[in-house]
């Protein structure tokens, strides 16, 4: 039966040939106990397990019928048979000769409904849980429509509606809105209780969930909420940590922004380099996915390492519903973006990620830190300790930026970047330093650069040591900038007087 009931743990397994007893009944789609004439239910109780309900038979007011699965001892699933009689009556489940007892339920002549939704079942003390899945079928495959694969304006999808009586006139022609529009209905075929259906989504039906609902003789379906999609578009792609646009560096992290990427959020996919059908492309080429947020229309990205620092890449988005348009992008050696926290207080303050050297605290004005929540106490809670408080002349900064060009073991020239999609060794064994050594100033005065390169256990982000010069003047928004290859980004950081 498609959209299979998982069963996880089951437990009570009742006696082989014991009689069956019924504790409950409703319907596999909407879950409820509105019945008609080849409604599909899941009856519970205690039954006998097989895997295709071959010595059980449901009667509904003194109509027999077969069962569809009947593979475990919580729970049987079984259509309303067709013929049964409206109005109150009673099912019975028998199991080789054996009756249940008799459940009162309550027949309509039609009770139309999709077959959606779906079952996990945790055990006998514990009550099942809904899993959401969607009864519509791409007609070109017949493959589910589902988040990850909408449907699309114009696309010919099929389904099936349960609940229907048998001897619904032929003259009867079910009718199918989507998003409160008509759609085409171009095919029908009835039996046994059913109607299968297949029409057309409508043109210009928006993206995203989209209400369907079916009405047949005058009665229609409870809406069931359709994953509608559209072909990706791409507004800009910016540096994930400053997000200024320009020249895109090999192996930095950039954010793709723009429409239709899809209907699921998703913050952890790296490194995968699809996730809920969705890719971004540099020349063709699948780029790792940080962070997939489709309801604010924004990718987090990988630059590919093994792209050239020169020269131009296309970049796309890819889906189930198509491709975006490319777009041309300057490539370069270095493309510097400082991370940063803004402040609630201050608008306009972009404060750098900037810690004291082995430690977790934060240069940050004391005003900012209180707004975001941060102890300010640093020295007493210890260098692991997540604080913020500003730095001092001399201190020695880790800052934290993307962009900065190849890193290779040890800043070799000769050496191999790491493959797209891996990380810098955890263990520092080895460490994967630039290449060339950007330029930093704090408050206008050069900073010696310790070290730069990739930060042990990640990809994208490069950690810069340095020390702040003795001369530095203090102030809550002291620029900071970091400069390599010609390109350069500028945030602050908060230093305090000696």
């Amino acid at each position: 039966m498609r959209g299979a009931i998982a069963v996880l743990i089951c437990c009570a397994a009742g006696a082989w040939g014991q009689a069956p007893k019924i504790t409950m009944a409703i319907t596999t789609g909407p879950h409820d106990t509105w019945f008609g004439p080849g409604s599909l239910l899941y009856i519970y109780g205690t039954f006998t397990p097989q895997s295709a309900g071959r010595d059980y038979t449901v009667t509904v007011g003194g109509v027999s019928g077969g069962i569809n699965v009947a593979d475990n001892a919580l729970f049987i699933t079984a259509p309303i048979p067709a013929g049964a009689p409206a109005g109150d009556q009673t099912l019975v489940v028998t199991y080789q000769g054996q009756m249940s007892n008799a459940l009162p339920i309550t027949i309509a002549p039609l009770a139309p409904e999709f077959q959606g939704g779906g079952v996990t079942i945790l055990g006998p003390t514990r009550p099942p849980q809904f899993t959401p899945y969607y009864p519509f079928l791409h007609g070109v495959n017949n493959s589910d429509v589902t988040p990850e694969t909408p449907a699309l304006p114009g696309e010919v999808l099929q389904v099936t509606i349960y609940g229907v009586a048998q001897n619904l006139p032929p003259a009867v022609t079910p009718t199918i809105t989507v998003a409160g529009q008509n759609a085409n209905v171009l095919q029908e075929q009835g039996s046994n209780g059913t109607v299968s259906l297949a029409f057309t989504v409508p043109g210009g039906t928006p993206a995203g969930f989209q209400p369907v609902v079916a009405t047949v003789a005058g009665v229609s379906t409870k809406p069931f909420l359709l994953p509608v999609g559209a072909t990706p578009a791409i507004a800009a792609v910016v540096s994930s940590a400053s997000f200024s646009a320009g020249a895109i560096a090999p192996g930095s992290i950039v954010s793709v922004f723009g429409d239709n990427f899809g209907l699921k959020d998703d913050l952890s996919p790296f490194p995968s380099t699809s996730d809920n059908g969705v890719s971004v492309l540099f020349n063709g080429t699948p780029a790792p996915i940080f962070a997939l947020v489709a309801s604010a229309g924004q990718i987090n990205v990988l630059v590919p390492d093994e792209l050239p620092d020169s020269g131009t890449v296309s970049v796309s988005v890819r889906d189930a519903s198509g491709t975006a348009p490319a777009q041309t992008f300057n490539l370069a050696a270095a493309a510097p973006g400082i991370f940063y926290y803004g402040d609630p207080l201050v608008m306009t303050r972009r404060n750098a990620v900037a810690v004291t050297a082995n430690t977790a605290w934060i240069s940050m004005p004391l005003s900012m830190a209180a707004e975001l929540g941060l102890p300010t106490n640093c020295s007493a809670l210890g260098a692991a300790a997540v604080c913020a408080q500003p730095a001092h002349p001399g201190d020695y900064l880790q800052i934290y930026v993307t962009g900065l060009g190849r890193a290779t073991p040890g800043g070799d020239p000769n050496g191999a970047v790491l493959p797209t999609g891996s990380v810098a060794p955890p263990d520092g064994k080895p460490v994967y330093a630039t290449v060339a050594t950007p330029t930093v100033t704090i408050g206008g005065q050069n900073a010696t650069v310790l070290f730069s390169g990739l930060v042990p256990g990640l990809a994208g982000l490069y950690q810069v040591n340095v020390q702040i010069p003795a001369g530095v003047a203090a102030g809550d928004d002291v620029p900071l900038a970091v400069s390599m290859a010609g390109a350069s980004d500028q945030a602050t950081v908060a230093i305090a007087a000696h």
